[in-house]
């Protein structure tokens, strides 16, 4: 009787933090027989799992199956989380194996109206019957967990990479002075960042700088955008 053929990932990490120079080292996805859940419990990823960038105090991790790929990164110093909370997380990946920034996924908490909740939530799911609508509606605001995938020069290119559901998904949850960013991300032919069980693709991550966002925000207010690289 054939056994059941597991794929995991073989992936290189490329830490892309400003003023910090990117080293690789090949790091092993591990193949899930279930599912990993998206909780704040990081008990799920038992030690083995983690590697450590010890310049920065970061721990992470890699899984999948043959539909999704998770990822963990927990952030020990707390003088970075300060920027974790202003630009989010950025995690890029290069199906080619190369350094260069191809395509990413940033990681942040937005807050977003009611109308704009009920939208992403419709794009994820479908329609949502009435009462579920006014619901929402009580609230003006909400503080949400969004993705937004990005090309090289950090614009937004989610409605080509992610035409359609499944979407990504994460929690970014603090403890005792850490963060923990868990991440889900649909691999496969439905997804445009050239992802699949048994390839070997270059990861990256980065936070702190300034996203375009912020840019076109301090033009708005007159504020000055020049200045040399920021860190974190």
């Amino acid at each position: 009787m054939a056994g059941t053929k597991c794929y995991p990932l073989l992936l290189l990490l490329a830490l892309a933090l400003p003023c910090t120079a990117a080293k690789t080292a090949p790091v092993e996805s591990r193949w899930q027989k279930a599912p990993l859940q998206l909780d704040g419990d990081i008990g799920d990823w038992e030690a083995p799992f983690f590697h450590g960038e010890k310049s920065v105090q970061v721990d992470y991790a890699f899984g999948n199956n043959a539909e999704n790929l998770y990822l963990i990164f927990v952030f020990k110093e707390a003088r970075y989380l300060s920027s974790l909370a202003q630009t989010g997380l950025t995690v890029w990946f290069n199906d080619e194996g190369k350094k260069k920034k191809k395509l990413g996924v940033r990681l942040e908490k937005k807050t977003l109206s009611a109308a704009e909740v009920i939208a992403v939530m419709e794009k994820q799911s479908g329609p949502l019957p009435e009462g579920r609508k006014s619901e929402i509606l009580s609230k003006p605001t909400y503080l949400v967990n969004q993705f937004v995938a990005v090309d090289g020069g950090n614009d937004d290119v989610s409605g080509r990479i992610f035409p359609q559901p499944p979407l990504p998904e994460f929690t970014a949850s603090e403890l005792s002075g850490r963060v923990a960013f868990e991440v889900r991300i649909p691999i496969g032919p439905g997804n445009g960042l050239g992802l699949a069980a048994g390839k070997t693709v270059m990861v990256g991550f980065e936070w702190g700088g300034l996203t375009k966002e912020m840019r076109r925000q301090r033009l708005q207010h007159g504020g000055y955008e020049g200045g040399g690289g920021g860190g974190p």
